[in-house]
């Protein structure tokens, strides 16, 4: 058993930052409460967490945000980038009520790519997975993420991460996610049949991409318990993630949800039009299943300000277009049930 299996079998003892206290100058405010399920902290060389926390409360003020889920992006073996659960501190949960965490990202997705590279998955594997998923729980976490099974790469530096959605450890997790009651956060390109190469994709991607389609419906169809997010809603980089696919998705797998993405680097045909206003199929789409649908801004909070904080102002102009029962369930209320949240 290599030693990089041994670490992920215990919690890795990291000193985080101390968690900054939570304002509620935003509940002051009378406006719709917006949860955003899926957001990034950069710990920055100068500033640290702290910093990033102070421009992530910031834009959650402006934008009513009260909570924001904070998750390590999904990381490979080469990056060795050490972005895990730890690094947000002791007990996360305990610190700042405006921030609750997933984990998995950075040590999940790692030991996947590890037993592609091995062309197997011992029970050795599978014992320290399992036991790496516990390790996350305990911490806090309400959630595992960011987990991929397809993700490309946009420039330099930004991995190229690619596995089956039915990989034997996707299965595993999606089993204790079901046995413990925790969603997965879940990254991953649409891809209904292998195709070449989008022309908007540098040749640091494959120069053909595997469908992944009918292997992610045998994920969720494996353990209706397990509730999987379809994170990135918005972002298609292959064109096949539409209003069809999804609809056919949500019909035949009650355990799927979904989180909005809106960002200025959406490729293609996906909801948003230019003018940042929801198409007619994909509103459509959510006023049928309103109970399915959350915000997950992708925004990735840094020091000293420097975030793309505006990109909120989208999903108010979203929210405002949908019926009022829509935009409560899409805002919030689908993320407090989904994840339990008793506040």
């Amino acid at each position: 058993m290599s030693t990089r299996w041994i670490y992920h079998s215990f919690l890795a003892a990291i000193v985080a930052a101390p968690l900054l206290a939570a304002p509620e100058a935003w509940a002051q405010k009378g406006r719709s409460e917006i949860i955003d399920i899926h957001a990034h902290l950069l710990d920055g060389k100068r500033v640290g967490l702290d910093g990033a926390m102070e421009s992530a409360l910031g834009v959650m003020d402006e934008f009513n945000i009260s909570t924001s889920f904070i998750m390590p992006p999904p990381q490979t073996v080469e990056q060795n980038r050490k972005d895990t659960i730890e690094i947000y501190g002791p007990r996360p949960t305990g610190d700042n009520p405006r921030f609750l965490y997933l984990g998995g990202g950075g040590s999940l997705n790692v030991m996947i790519q590890e037993a592609l590279r091995a062309g197997q998955v011992t029970g050795e594997m599978r014992q320290a997975f399992r036991q790496r998923a516990a390790a996350i729980l305990n911490r806090g976490a309400i959630g595992f993420g960011e987990m991929t099974a397809e993700h490309v790469s946009r420039r330099a530096g930004h991995p190229y991460v690619s596995a089956p959605p039915d990989h034997p450890l996707f299965v595993l997790l999606a089993e204790i996610a079901a046995e413990k009651g925790v969603p997965i956060d879940f990254h991953m390109e649409a891809i209904e049949q292998d195709m070449p190469r989008p022309k908007a994709l540098s040749d640091t991607n494959p120069e053909m991409l595997k469908a992944n389609i009918a292997a992610f419906e045998r994920l969720l169809a494996h353990n209706r318990q397990a509730i999987i997010i379809w994170s990135h809603l918005g972002w298609d980089n292959t064109g096949d993630r539409t209003p069809s696919l999804t609809r056919r998705l949500l019909e035949a797998h009650s355990n799927l949800f979904l989180s909005i993405k809106s960002a200025k680097g959406t490729i293609k045909k996906t909801k948003l039009e230019r003018q940042k206003a929801l198409k007619p199929d994909w509103k459509a789409l959510i006023e049928d299943f309103p109970d399915r649908f959350m915000i997950g801004s992708d925004l990735k909070y840094r020091g000293g300000g420097r975030t793309q904080g505006g990109r909120m102002k989208v999903y108010k102009k979203i929210l405002k277009q949908l019926s009022p029962g829509a935009r409560k369930s899409v805002a919030s209320e689908n993320a407090r049930r989904i994840f339990k949240l008793n506040r």
